[in-house]
């Protein structure tokens, strides 16, 4: 069999005979960084800010990648990208910086605060947000779960 190549929908080039594999592992992890913002993966992203030396970019940082790391192990069949602005991570269904930004999650010294855009049909005005925040990991990736739904951004959302 000939190894043709296939391009994803994050940019990869991927040789036919491994492409299951790779989509597979793609999977695994469903935060997939925006393109746009090609430079550092996510890990990197806020890796580098949790060694910078504020403390509160310490804490706040090593708070995301807990965050990231559960939600990569419980969100695996939502296609979810992640576009970085300043230390909030901005969730999208598309692959596109100009997006809607369905939902935004950030991170303090020891809190998780999550906001997530209201369906149209819902919003008291324009761009309305529902806002929260936890001091529990596993609460926090809850809030995930639901404002992913609740925003209607994702067509059917699999969690």
């Amino acid at each position: 069999m000939p190894n043709k190549v296939h391009s994803l929908s994050c940019g990869y080039a991927l040789p036919t005979l491994c492409t299951s594999n790779v989509v597979q592992h793609l999977r695994k992890m469903p935060i997939i960084r925006n393109s746009s913002q090609r430079s550092k993966t996510l890990i990197e992203f806020y890796t580098d800010l949790k060694d910078e030396g504020n403390e509160y970019y310490k804490r706040a940082g090593a708070l995301m990648l807990q965050w990231i790391d559960k939600i990569n192990q419980e969100l695996l069949d939502t296609d979810v990208w992640g576009l970085t602005s300043h230390d909030h991570l901005i969730l999208q269904n598309k692959d596109d910086y100009s997006s809607t930004a369905w939902v935004v999650l950030c991170a303090t010294i020891d809190e998780y605060h999550i906001e997530y855009l209201l369906p149209k049909d819902d919003q008291p005005w324009e761009n309305a947000y529902v806002k929260g925040a936890t001091k529990s990991l596993n609460e926090a990736v809850e809030m995930v779960k639901i404002a992913i739904r609740s925003s209607e951004g994702w067509k059917e959302p699999k969690e």
